[in-house]
């Protein structure tokens, strides 16, 4: 498996995490993958053999060739068909609206093709990534087309407040987030709504979450209760119950299986 990433240029760095592709040869038994809630949306490009969703009720739908996924609140489970050949754009948790144009609650619990968001932008994108060889020719294309559709707003508010709900570790209450803002709960409820896409409360919960993952993925060994508490949990159970609402599963149940793709994006 090949992975790539990079940091955005510095005009780029409040709303792009990173840029990142992968590439490897799989073939038509792979097995599924679970896409765990980490509170950021990102948009993809396929250019190789397309991936399937894996609904828990309903038909599998196979994914358009360029996908936006917006914030999800639990774990989404896709299956490669074939051959793997990503490119990704992980936006800041407040950084996709400015492009996409959208308010991001309407992208929650959202994965659709890139032409329902950006229209015909979609088609020029997806030449663009298509018709050049190399991850930095990519990442370039990808920059031109952020300063076309920049916009502001109240962005560098959005970006304070989800920055201190990070540093935190996902702890901050909304009380307190209010305290330190300074600003209303209700401006802020209207922020998220349109920036992030999830409530200050439930963003907090995947910051929180997400640093459980890390934390273990990183570990030799882990013991559940000491986990629970360092990231301030109330117990052991309150851990484990977060964990199967956004895993689907116990945390001892997830980490005694490989997955090949979550694993890159909480290393």
């Amino acid at each position: 498996m090949l992975y790539r990433e990079a940091k955005p240029s510095v005009q780029f760095s409040d709303v792009v995490e990173r840029f990142w592709s992968v590439e490897y040869d799989g073939d038509g038994d792979a097995p599924v993958e679970p896409v765990l809630p980490d509170g950021c949306p990102e948009m993809v490009f396929n250019l190789a053999d397309r991936f399937q969703r894996i609904p828990i009720y309903g038909d599998v739908e196979t994914q358009s060739t360029a996908i936006v996924s917006g914030q999800i609140r639990s774990r989404v489970l896709i299956r490669p068909t074939g051959r793997v050949s990503l490119f990704g754009v992980r936006f800041r948790p407040h950084g996709a609206n400015g492009f996409f144009g959208v308010a991001m609650s309407s992208l929650t619990d959202q994965i659709v093709p890139l032409e329902t968001v950006v229209g015909g932008l979609s088609v020029e994108l997806e030449s663009r990534i298509a018709e050049v060889s190399t991850f930095e020719e990519r990442v370039a294309s990808i920059e031109l087309a952020l300063s076309a559709r920049r916009a502001n707003g109240d962005l560098s508010i959005a970006a304070g407040l989800t920055e201190m709900i990070g540093e935190s570790g996902g702890q901050m209450s909304v009380r307190e987030l209010v305290d330190c803002s300074g600003m209303g709960e209700r401006r802020i409820e209207r922020i998220f709504d349109k920036y992030v896409g999830l409530s200050p409360k439930v963003f907090s919960r995947i910051v929180r979450f997400r640093g459980v993952v890390r934390s273990i993925e990183a570990a030799d060994s882990f013991g559940l209760l000491d986990t629970a508490l360092s990231f301030g949990y109330y117990d052991q159970s309150h851990m484990i119950h977060e964990f199967g609402e956004f895993a689907g599963t116990s945390p001892l149940a997830y980490f005694e299986e490989t997955h090949r793709l979550s694993e890159l994006f909480t290393s």
